[in-house]
């Protein structure tokens, strides 16, 4: 039986909102590989590793003889104009001649490079070290591509618990309007509490639509960094990181990462940007004896051939000729161009010493700022815990004001606001301590995925 091409259009056209609404989860392992694999960046260096090896392969054939095979033909048409040749005396008269000769040629030849200061071999080298250097460089890549996926990531994280903050406090209103409504029906309250605590409800209200378009904000920059298909619906797993950690064991991570002598020498030993400087140092060292090779040394270079030659295809080997030889070249002036090159060679050098001496300040800066930030979230909890133990208070206190008739409802709705505010704030401290803790290993060359 034939499907109607309708019904398959219908289906489809009905299938495709349902996959869109669809929540997918992805969890930070997912959104990072992901982003891996379609990082523009990170992509271009990786084609450009494989050009690297097509370079390695090249500077290995240079050092063999290289063949080269050639075949031609030519026609040649010669006309020579009458006239009168003197032979002893005698004028003898000649006609004019025209000679059409034909040449077919077969030919084979080799060259190869015997001895240039060994300056082949070090551009084998050469070509090896850049391929380091690419692929040290693409770790680094990746590594900057988690950074930034985990900001994100945690960032989501942050905003889904300000939802769920806002939404208790939305409920715990709602269930403070339902009270106050009873209390005015039994004559202990006026109508004003009603209003009062209804635009309560509303501005609560709208700190969930707030927080909540945050949230789904969030998630967009997520799905884009990590190249995700934007039309699709995510959410990510809230069991990645554990939040429930208490301030001692806060305190004993930022005691044991407060050593920033030590934190620097595991950066040092680990950094894929601080390696990938003193790998570009060797390249350009072994440019720098490449061109002082091509300065100092002579070329010398090898070849034969072998050739056969006829005026018909048929007798193309009535001549035949083998030929082998050495060439040595030196170049005594070509307009200071190879001076240059080595000069060029050695400014590139130095100026990659510079790169190492600023990479170097730059990890010891990264990692002293990074211990200062957690040991100002450190204190920062610390406070907020505190002030959380007396907010909890004074709403309780609050409530049971109002509800024996010695307190005001803006007394109970203060006390909410500032817990809510203060909910809020230690949440966004325990994420953003675990970010710091995630930067500390970022900075430390040791964050993987």
């Amino acid at each position: 039986m034939k499907i109607p091409k309708s019904f398959i259009i219908l289906t489809v056209l009905a299938v495709i909102p349902m996959l869109q609404s669809q929540v997918i989860e992805i969890t930070l392992k997912d959104a990072i590989n992901h982003a891996y694999k379609n990082d523009p960046n990170i992509i271009k260096t990786e084609y450009s590793v494989e050009v690297q090896e097509n370079n390695i392969r090249s500077s290995y054939g240079a050092l063999i003889p290289d063949l080269k095979f050639s075949g031609g033909w030519s026609r040649t048409n010669q006309t020579t104009k009458g006239g009168t040749v003197f032979i002893n005396g005698v004028n003898v008269p000649v006609g004019t001649r025209s000679e059409t000769i034909n040449n077919y040629n077969l030919a084979l030849r080799s060259d190869v490079v015997l001895f240039d200061g060994l300056a082949n071999y070090d551009r084998v080298d050469a070509a090896k070290k850049n391929k380091t250097v690419l692929l040290t460089k693409l770790q680094k890549l990746k590594q900057d591509v988690s950074i930034k996926i985990l900001g994100d990531y945690i960032t989501v994280l942050k905003n889904e618990q300000i939802v769920v903050i806002n939404q208790s406090t939305l409920d715990d209103s709602r269930a403070q309007l339902e009270s106050v409504r009873a209390f005015v029906e039994v004559g202990r309250r006026t109508l004003t509490d009603v209003y009062q605590q209804d635009v309560k409800v509303a501005q609560n209200e709208l700190a969930v639509e707030q927080s909540k378009n945050n949230l789904n904000k969030s998630i967009s920059d997520l799905a884009f960094d990590s190249n995700l298909p934007m039309d699709r619906n995510y959410a990510v797993n809230k069991r990645e990181f554990v939040t429930e950690l208490s301030f001692e064991s806060l305190e004993s991570y930022v005691s044991l990462n407060s050593n920033t002598e030590q934190l620097v020498s595991i950066a040092l030993k680990n950094r894929y940007d601080y390696k990938s400087t003193i790998q570009n140092l060797d390249y350009l060292e072994t440019n720098i004896d490449i061109a002082r090779s091509t300065l100092l040394f002579p070329t010398l270079s090898g070849f034969g051939s072998y050739s056969m030659a006829g005026d018909r295809a048929g007798n193309i080997d009535n001549l035949k000729a083998f030929t082998v030889g050495l060439t040595l070249t030196y170049p005594i002036f070509q307009g200071f161009q190879i001076d240059n090159q080595k000069q060029l060679a050695i400014i590139n050098y130095r100026s990659a010493e510079e790169d190492l001496k600023l990479i170097k300040n730059q990890i010891s800066l990264d990692i002293n700022k990074a211990i200062l930030d957690l040991k100002s979230l450190l204190k920062q909890i610390e406070i907020t815990d505190r002030s959380l133990k007396s907010a909890e208070q004074n709403k309780l206190l609050a409530e049971e004001s109002y509800r024996v008739g010695i307190g005001t409802l803006l007394d109970v709705n203060t006390a909410s606001v500032n817990l809510n505010n203060l909910l809020i704030t230690k949440t966004n401290l325990i994420y953003d301590f675990i970010y710091a803790q995630k930067q500390l290993e970022y900075y430390q060359g040791i964050l993987t995925y």
